[in-house]
């Protein structure tokens, strides 16, 4: 149910809370550590009492409580509340809240039963609508998964079986604790080998480097890291797009230094939401680099965007910017130093440069 089942009038809701990568969405949309919960919970709340069984103010309203209860410090209570209204939003086959949704059955937290079947078939559903967002949920929590500390042995056992079924994201995910151990590295690389094969570009990009470098076992072999490298560019997976522009920026891993490739690359994984490649090409903007015009105004809106979505880089260039009056912001030393407050619940970089203001 996308497009006009769920078109109309942008509110404050809107405004305030909703995601710029729902394709559902109404409005520019802002990330969840852009939010401000407390203004953002009673528009939604408003504009829900005048419309209650809107699934995009079903939805916003859920990310505004995820932002009060999981951005800083975390809040069981209103994580749950956030739970509740992705839930209802997702009954009404919202694409972004099932992906959001997903999350909450696949750890089993703030009020929800652990269930990762049911997770998955949310993000089964929601690939329809949002396939990007879906993906991308999906390959986190499998990664999250596996790298942990103390790892949930059913969340494991799913993994594991979705990989004896030929699983790219599952194969790839597999392989992640067992890169960390110098005696596994075979077994990660028949892992990445099998991912890569069936389109895990992440495993692809990850066995590139392995065989420029020629590590875990392997001889150092540049063709065929190149040749994984552009399987890895051809895939679908804005975060390794934004790993091979900076390949490109640089010139590593045997692609020639080229910065209209990594300009590309990069606006390709902005352009989904990736908050490390938002802030890279804020730097092309604002540097004039890869055949961008050198736009002061699109790289702080860029810069902006990136710090909305917890990318500490940003948040600095922001601050900066409005304290010294730089990229079409006015000179405003007190705002930078209140947009640092509060990004220094989550970011410790932000506290250094509290610091150093003098906030």
């Amino acid at each position: 149910m996308a497009g006009s089942a769920f078109a109309g009038q942008s509110t404050e809701c809107d405004r305030l809370a909703g995601s710029y990568t729902d394709p559902d969405g109404v409005g520019a949309g802002i990330g969840l550590y852009g939010i401000e919960p407390d203004e953002a919970i009673a528009a939604c709340e408003a504009a829900l009492a005048a419309d209650p069984n809107n699934p995009r103010l079903l939805f916003n309203l859920g990310r505004a409580h995820e932002a009060r209860g999981g951005v800083g410090s975390r809040s069981v209570d209103e994580m749950a509340r956030a739970g509740r209204s992705y839930k209802s939003a997702a009954d009404l086959n919202y694409a972004a809240a099932q992906v959001a949704l997903a999350t909450f059955y696949w750890r089993g937290e703030d009020s929800f039963q652990e269930d990762p079947r049911q997770a998955m078939l949310l993000l089964d559903k929601a690939t329809v609508s949002d396939a990007t967002e879906a993906r991308s949920q999906r390959r986190n929590l499998f990664g999250d998964t596996t790298l942990a500390t103390d790892p949930n042995e059913a969340q494991i056992r799913f993994v594991k079986e979705a990989a004896d079924k030929g699983d790219a994201d599952a194969l790839y995910a597999l392989g992640l604790p067992l890169s960390l151990d110098e005696g596994r590295q075979a077994d990660v690389i028949l892992l990445w080998h099998q991912a890569a094969a069936l389109g895990s570009a992440q495993a692809a990009f990850d066995l590139a480097r392995m065989y420029f470098r020629g590590t875990g076992g392997l001889s150092k072999n540049p063709e065929e890291s190149l040749r994984l490298i552009l399987k890895a560019v051809a895939g679908n997976d804005p975060q390794t797009w934004d790993f091979a522009a900076k390949a490109y920026e640089r010139g590593s891993y045997g692609l020639p230094k080229d910065d209209k490739q990594a300009a590309r690359l990069f606006k390709q994984a902005s352009d989904k939401g990736n908050k490390y490649a938002q802030y890279d090409l804020g730097r092309f903007y604002e540097e004039g680099k890869g055949g961008l015009p050198q736009d002061p105004r699109e790289a702080a809106l860029l810069y902006k965007l990136a710090a909305d979505q917890g990318n500490a880089d940003a948040v600095l260039a922001v601050a900066r910017d409005m304290a010294e009056g730089r990229e079409g912001y006015e000179m405003d030393r007190a705002k930078a130093i209140a947009f640092l407050k509060r990004a220094a619940r989550w970011s410790t970089e932000a506290k250094g440069e509290l610091m150093k203001m003098g906030g």
